[in-house]
């Protein structure tokens, strides 16, 4: 982190107005904020994971097919034997 006196004061010695040598310090107060640093990076999603994400997404899309499909003909052969048996 920037030490916003020590910078303003350098800046008044280089020649900067108070108000020009504040508003540098803002600046560069902004500047550092917007910087990633290694532990921001550590959780940002690689093309890599995107695509393990999107293949397991799908794996489970499929698997909830089947389910769904098992359901539905264990229901029409439940319907059916009530028909039939009734």
């Amino acid at each position: 982190m920037i030490d916003t006196i020590a910078f303003a004061e350098r800046s008044k010695s280089e020649g900067f107005t108070e108000q020009q040598a504040r508003h540098l310090a803002r600046l560069e107060i902004e500047r550092e904020e917007r910087i990633m640093t290694k532990n921001d990076l550590a959780y940002l999603a690689t093309k890599q994971d995107i695509s393990d994400l999107r293949a397991e997404m799908i794996k489970q899309g499929n698997q909830l097919t089947v389910r769904l499909g098992g359901m539905i003909a264990l229901a029409l052969a439940f319907l059916t034997a009530i028909k039939f048996f009734a």
